[in-house]
């Protein structure tokens, strides 16, 4: 019986240190996401709760002081005015912001003088605690806040100093300075539950948000438009409020959200959200993102760039945002009540930057969702004509250039991670590529676009070609011989903007003369023939091929010296209205904005790759840090974030479309990357170091590899990739 005792006790012994040891590998994950990185700078991001494509993002909201406010939050500033539940992460543009709660302990503003005042507190940082799934403070009325989310309800936990009158504001009625509420209605259900929604315009110019909220404690309400109380149980307005007060010093809210209707947003709260336990809402939430981020683990002694690259992948997985309810209902695009019965829906696509890099990040590490997001693009097409161009809320921003929902839906069709109709993805592509708006009628009359007749047209017809190589690729594909040819032709429109005497894309009037006065390094925001850039950094934007630019230059020497002026010129830029997304710069290279991203990979396309390699770890080094301002840029929802990630897998999707990954330099010793169906690809990096920069040799599978790249498929069907590290360039 004593030998059987003990060899249950070291058996359990065993199994309890296994369970350590596995659940400690995978909190460690976790231990390296820091939502506040980006929150300061021009970064622009937020630090509060979501799970990964979630549709709530409960996050706190500072007020509006400029620029790096957009998504509600900026780590200079110490006010709160309360916390919301929908935020952009990394944008240019501020909007959302909907349905605002705010605990406090003082008696509402009543009186005239105050009307004009906003309730607020203030706060520390040493009192705020972000991590994924969950962000805390303690305000400085000595309330604190805790948050956290399912995909769908935001869950608050308030604990009020004793002794205080235990109250909270619903602001329906708030907005930053990019949001207007134009219809907001609430109604009190019972003593712990109310319902309505928020109708607003801003970026988004047709924005519902339904809710239900859910209280644990009992309330009496008071209902209020701009501080005047109306009544206690129903109010109508466009910008109303609602003051509930508890006897209980803790109280915890859970609020649904749904695009569609008040139903939605209460089969919601009734299925996500069925008890009061908050502290196993946090687990769940942090189990999504230890599942999802946990897809590649990271072997490295480097602390700190592990929670660089782990800030950064979470940072990949916020947008887009799940549209859908539980019901399948959603807010379609033309401004109806939709069913997705086959798909989820997603909303908060920041096309012109993600589809560079994130996109393609999501076919590898997170293959399954992209049928529906490929559907969720078709679906915007079919109820408005044309494929969106920025996304928001079933909303066309058109805020950004060109038609780059193609390349994301033509990578995944090629890909073969989409069971869309073909037939209706190339109906839906053609479209947008044959409309006439944005300079496309004159794009198809001119092969090009006079500089005179449409703003920003070199970037538009460098854009245009690439998406119109994309469509040539399905085209071939589905056999339509004619559309492929005609397409192609567009591709190369390049062509005929290229100044050889210059050595820029530079723009011509509609009788093909040269743009006069011109200066490479010329910049007034959304005024010249460059979008958010200059000639320098949209010169080399032909992303369907590279050897072809190559040529145009006069051969590999000449485009290796045009790189490498690029990186060492001045970096100080002409124009009276410079444009604030151009950061990052290193001479002219701008990394802090998206049409330069793919730029230093481009040596790696000559015999002098090793510049690529070292223009990567330059980049990395100085563009991200493990701070509050550790981005150059806007991280644009997800691009400046999937950049570092796969710059520190060691390649790159120089054409984000054609399946193919350009080596760079890998910033691990080693990492493994679930690719699902139980595949592994794992990268080793030998003898790296800090000095060890530069790519020795390179095998995948045992087998020496004489190409500069790695096809997806290589990739998804597992393996092993390694590279032999040095600290000497390998010139050929």
């Amino acid at each position: 019986m004593y030998r059987l005792n003990l060899l249950f006790v070291v058996l359990f012994a065993f199994i309890t240190s296994c369970s350590v040891n596995k659940k400690t590998e995978t909190e460690d994950i976790l231990k390296y996401v820091d939502p506040f990185i980006g929150t300061g700078g021009h970064g622009h991001t937020f630090p509060g709760a979501t799970v990964p494509f979630g549709m709530v993002q409960l996050s706190p909201d500072n007020p509006a002081k400029g620029w790096d406010w957009t998504s509600g939050y900026h780590y200079s500033d110490s006010v709160m005015l309360g916390f919301s539940h929908t935020h952009l992460s990394g944008t240019g543009v501020g909007d959302l912001y909907d349905i605002l709660l705010m605990p406090f302990v003082s008696e509402y503003p009543k009186n005239t003088e105050n009307k004009n005042k906003r309730l607020f507190a203030t706060y520390s940082h040493k009192d705020e605690i972000a991590e994924p799934g969950y962000y805390s403070v303690k305000l400085n009325n000595n309330i604190k806040a805790e948050l956290t989310v399912t995909e769908r309800v935001g869950v608050h936990k308030y604990n009020f100093p004793n002794g205080s009158k235990s109250q909270i504001l619903i602001d329906l009625g708030y907005a930053q300075n990019y949001d207007k509420s134009e219809d907001c209605y609430i109604k009190v259900l019972d003593d712990k539950s109310l319902v309505g929604y928020r109708k607003s315009k801003g970026w988004a110019t047709n924005q519902p948000v339904y809710f239900a909220m859910e209280f644990s404690k009992s309330f009496t309400s008071e209902l209020f438009n701009k501080t005047e109380k109306v009544n206690d149980k129903e109010l109508k307005g466009k910008s109303i409020e609602s003051v509930l007060t508890f006897d209980s010093h803790e109280v915890i809210a859970k609020v649904a959200l749904s695009s569609a209707s008040i139903d939605g947003a209460q089969k919601n709260l009734a299925i996500e959200a069925r008890d009061w336990n908050f502290d196993n809402y946090v687990v769940k939430a942090k189990d999504k993102w230890r599942n999802l981020l946990g897809k590649i683990k990271v072997k490295d002694n480097n602390i700190n760039n592990k929670k660089i690259f782990y800030t950064a992948l979470y940072h990949s997985y916020i947008a887009p945002n799940l549209f859908t309810d539980e019901n399948n209902e959603f807010y379609g695009a033309d401004g109806k009540t939709g069913n997705a019965k086959h798909y989820k829906r997603y909303t908060l696509f920041s096309l012109w930057d993600t589809f560079r890099a994130l996109h393609p990040l999501l076919t590898i590490t997170k293959p399954e969702i992209v049928d529906d997001l490929v559907k969720s693009l078709l679906a915007f097409y079919e109820e408005t004509g044309l494929l969106p161009t920025w996304d928001l809320m079933s909303n066309d921003t058109n805020v950004m250039i060109a038609y780059h929902a193609v390349p994301v839906i033509v990578d995944a069709y090629l890909k073969g991670l989409t069971s869309a109709d073909p037939d209706k993805i190339y109906e839906a592509i053609k479209a947008s590529a044959m409309q006439d708006g944005f300079g496309i009628d004159l794009f198809k009359k001119y092969g090009y676009i006079p500089s005179e007749l449409e703003v920003e047209a070199v970037s538009k017809v460098l854009e245009y070609s690439y998406d119109d190589w994309c469509i040539a690729e399905m085209a071939k594909k589905l056999g339509k011989d004619e559309d492929y040819k005609y397409f192609s032709k567009r591709a190369e429109a390049y062509k005929i903007i290229f100044d050889k005497k210059t050595g820029f894309m530079r723009g011509k009037d509609k009788n093909g003369n040269w743009v006069k006065d011109f200066n490479p390094t010329f910049v007034e925001h959304r005024k010249t023939d460059y979008t958010e850039a200059n000639a320098w950094q949209y010169t080399f934007h032909v992303l369907q091929d590279i050897p072809a630019l190559m040529e145009m230059f006069g051969g590999e020497k000449e485009f290796i010296s045009k790189l490498d002026s690029l990186f060492s010129v001045s970096s100080k830029m002409a124009g009276d209205e410079l444009s604030p997304d151009i950061s990052g710069l290193i001479g002219q290279y701008a990394h802090g904005n998206e049409p330069c991203h793919h730029v230093a990979y481009l040596y790696s396309f000559t015999n002098e790759a090793w510049k690529t390699q070292e223009k990567i770890s330059e980049i990395r080094k100085v563009m991200y840090k493990a701070d509050v301002d550790g981005l150059v840029g806007n991280d644009d929802c997800g691009q400046m974030s999937a950049w570092y990630v796969f710059s520190s897998l060691g390649f790159y999707p120089v054409n984000p479309a054609n399946g193919e990954y350009w080596f760079g330099t890998p910033l691990f010793e080693e990492l493994s990357i679930d690719v699902s169906n139980g595949k592994t690809f794992n990268v080793e990096a030998k003898n790296i170091s800090d000095k060890n920069i530069y790519i020795k040799s390179i095998t995948l599978n045992g087998k020496a590899l004489d190409r500069n790249f790695i096809k997806h498929d290589e990739i998804m069907n597992g393996g092993n990739l390694v590279f032999e590290m040095s600290n000497k360039p390998l010139v050929k």
